[in-house]
């Protein structure tokens, strides 16, 4: 399956431009939306909920295998889960209406809201450049020690800053597409700066409080309401909960959880153009340089014409999600996965899904 138009911003990080991946084959497909759902989630092993939903039709939700592989508990379709970095689209929305309230400017840098952070061409890299994932800064795996546990036992969030700031830029700010969750980490530090309050209240006030989003929220903050789905990666054969330590790091980068009704909520505000102003939707959805989004065309099935996308993922010790909207067709898909079904997995179900959702 191959994206037909996509930026290279995407291409680079999430290889999204050709998609390489092998689907599995269906042979006789079922009818109905719900049960061709259940027969794509049977046959990935998919372990999580799948929300879709259709202008004019009842959304279709579902829900697959367990939130806690040690209990006999059923998966709820209101389970939530850790969205990794997806919360990204939420920082940029954020960061965007505050720039509208005129509390910031794209142009500003890290210099004019971090005077004290010491990170080379500082009076350089832009706002606008960190929700670009242009600045040149590196990414978090980057930091020698990150994949260490004992290294992130260890760490505060000023020891964390500095060992972030250390890392040499990638490239000039401004010049190339370079994933960064170090960036959207300073994004959240800007908000805090330019508001005299917190990424997280701010967040709360702007977004989450008028949306009605009451199942979304900070890992690190408080825990989440009901069913909370455990992460699980396969170790030595075995589906193993992995705990999740230091969880700040990933503030405004991948800290949200969130649950599928909550995330459509929050898709059709966005996509709608009723949380931001359409100069702020241009911004967020520009083809050549999105704003934590990915937006091109895809093909739903071989030899189809492609369609257009605005598609976002997170993957996170076990959790791996996606959020697609189809702008032509109003169409939406959200996977939800705590079972560490892959990137390339979720976006080929979400493909298929997608196709028997227009049928």
């Amino acid at each position: 399956m191959r994206f037909h138009t996509l930026s290279a911003v995407a291409a680079s990080f999430l290889s999204l431009a050709v998609c390489s991946m092998t689907p599995v084959t269906i042979a006789e497909p079922e009818t109905g939306l719900e049960p061709r759902i259940e027969q794509i989630a049977r046959a990935n092993s998919f372990n999580g909920v799948i929300l879709v939903s259709r202008p004019d039709e009842p959304q279709t939700l579902s829900a697959f295998g367990k939130p806690d592989m040690a209990l006999d508990d059923a998966m709820p379709t209101d389970a939530s889960f850790n969205i990794a970095s997806i919360t990204k689209s939420f920082t940029a929305a954020l960061t965007l209406k505050l720039v509208e309230q005129g509390k910031l400017s794209l142009e500003d840098t890290l210099q004019d809201h971090l005077p004290d952070l010491d990170i080379a061409d500082a009076d350089k890299i832009t706002v606008r450049h960190l929700l670009q994932n242009r600045s040149g800064l590196a990414h978090t795996t980057d930091i020698p020690g990150w994949f260490d546990p004992e290294w992130k036992d260890a760490q505060t969030p000023d020891s964390f800053l500095a060992a972030a700031s250390a890392l040499p830029l990638k490239s000039e700010p401004g010049s190339e597409y370079y994933y960064s969750n170090i960036g959207y980490y300073l994004l959240g530090l800007i908000i805090d700066h330019a508001t005299g309050s917190t990424y997280e209240n701010v967040l709360t006030e702007l977004v989450l409080a008028p949306l009605g989003l009451t199942r979304t929220g900070q890992i690190y903050d408080e825990r989440p309401l009901g069913t909370h789905a455990l992460n699980y990666l396969p170790i030595d054969g075995e589906l193993t909960q992995i705990t999740l330590k230091n969880t700040w790091m990933f503030r405004a980068s991948a800290s949200l959880y969130s649950t599928a009704e909550d995330l459509l909520t929050w898709s059709d505000a966005l996509q709608s153009g009723k949380l931001v102003s359409a100069d702020s939707m241009k911004l967020l959805f520009d083809a050549d340089a999105p704003m934590a989004w990915i937006v091109g065309e895809i093909s739903l099935s071989d030899g189809a014409e492609p369609t257009p996308v605005r598609t976002y993922n997170g993957d996170l010790a076990g959790y791996t999600t996606i959020l697609s909207y189809f702008p032509d067709t109003g169409v939406t898909v959200i996977l939800l996965g705590n079972t560490n079904p892959g990137y390339d997995t979720v976006l080929s179900m979400t493909l298929q899904i997608a196709a028997a959702a227009l049928h």
